[in-house]
């Protein structure tokens, strides 16, 4: 295989069984993580088999960035007060894993936390299991109720060219594989069926009729200036004071908030602290304050910080917040569905 791009043109037809097997023989050089059934819900975690996983999932509460890449608590320093305060500084993971099964959604997420964590200023935690994670999309067979990915241009199948390793489409008894890194090439050294304009229309028809499955949908064009011109809008207070609980469901599960914050914790004995970064909510009534007061301090202005975070502002990396996966609906315990909002708002 010779040239930068040439893994680009790798596309074929593997048989799970021998994907499976593949997966397998990787386990001594990486931790194989990939969505598990747990009783009626599907959950990522990491497996000691291939045969544990459960592809035709349909969706997960928790995403897979924000499990394996960006971690939900983690420890970033410790001190231990002798004659001198000691500080020691945590150290960068070197272990590799895999993750397997990572839907075009939840890939167009760690996108988004990729250019949070490695954009300008770089999280050295997260770019070290960056680098030492290989992503293996899988292209959506099923549409969850909540989803509207096709609206936001992330889903049902990826078609992008960064953000995965290997992108697989479920062909019955194969996947089609597809190459997407040099990384994935490296990694991927199975032969199989070379596909074809027959193949490849079998994928383009699979991709329209799920499009055509979708049954929530929303126009995003010129939200970024609707927002801004509906501030006031009365769903906001009605939707807030009627409904939200600001319980932070819907941020805890979204796969692109990463607002977080950082506590102290000292020992009993006084002799040892540590300093941990763990998820913050822009829901919680203490997330706004600030010496001084709360500059959020209204239930209705948090609600509204969600929805604008998600649905506009568009001028922090020029694509919106949302994936489309719907679970900050799925979750909410009293329904309250950010689409439906907009459409409020859209049609005033």
């Amino acid at each position: 295989m010779t040239g930068a791009n040439a893994f680009q043109r790798y596309k074929k037809i593997i048989p799970k069984k021998k994907f499976l097997s593949w997966l397998d023989s990787l386990k001594k050089g990486f931790r194989l993580i990939g969505p598990v059934q747990r009783g009626n819900q599907t959950v990522f975690k990491e497996v000691n088999s291939p045969k544990e996983l459960h592809m035709e999932y349909y969706t997960t509460m928790l995403p897979p960035g924000k499990l394996f890449l960006y971690k939900p608590i983690e420890e970033l320093l410790n001190f231990r007060f002798n004659e001198d305060i000691l500080t020691d500084q945590a150290s960068p993971s070197s272990e590799k894993q895999l993750i397997v099964g990572v839907h075009p959604c939840d890939t167009h997420a760690i996108i988004y936390l990729d250019r949070t964590f490695m954009g300008i200023y770089k999280d050295y935690l997260y770019e070290a299991r960056r680098k030492n994670s290989v992503i293996i999309s899988l292209n959506c067979m099923n549409v969850s109720p909540n989803c509207f990915c096709s609206s936001v241009g992330t889903g049902p199948f990826f078609n992008g060219d960064k953000g995965c390793d290997i992108l697989l489409t479920d062909f019955g008894d194969s996947y089609l594989v597809e190459i997407k890194s040099l990384t994935g090439a490296d990694l991927f050294t199975l032969n199989g069926k070379k596909i074809g304009s027959k193949e490849l229309k079998i994928k383009k028809d699979m991709e329209k009729s799920m499009l055509d499955k979708f049954y929530k949908k929303i126009k995003i064009d010129g939200l970024d200036r609707l927002f801004i011109e509906n501030i006031d809008h009365p769903v906001w207070e009605r939707t807030a004071e009627e409904r939200c609980l600001s319980c932070s469901n819907c941020v805890m599960v979204c796969p692109t908030c990463f607002c977080y914050d950082i506590v102290d914790e000292t020992s009993i004995d006084l002799k040892t602290a540590r300093r941990i970064r763990q998820l913050d909510a822009c829901q919680d009534l203490r997330f706004a304050e600030v010496h001084g007061g709360n500059f959020r301090q209204q239930r209705a202005a948090r609600l509204r910080q969600f929805v604008t975070h998600k649905m506009n502002q568009t001028h922090q990396y020029g694509l919106l917040g949302t994936v489309g996966c719907g679970r900050c609906i799925t979750w909410c315990p009293t329904g309250i569905d950010l689409t439906d909002i907009t459409k409020e708002i859209q049609m005033s």
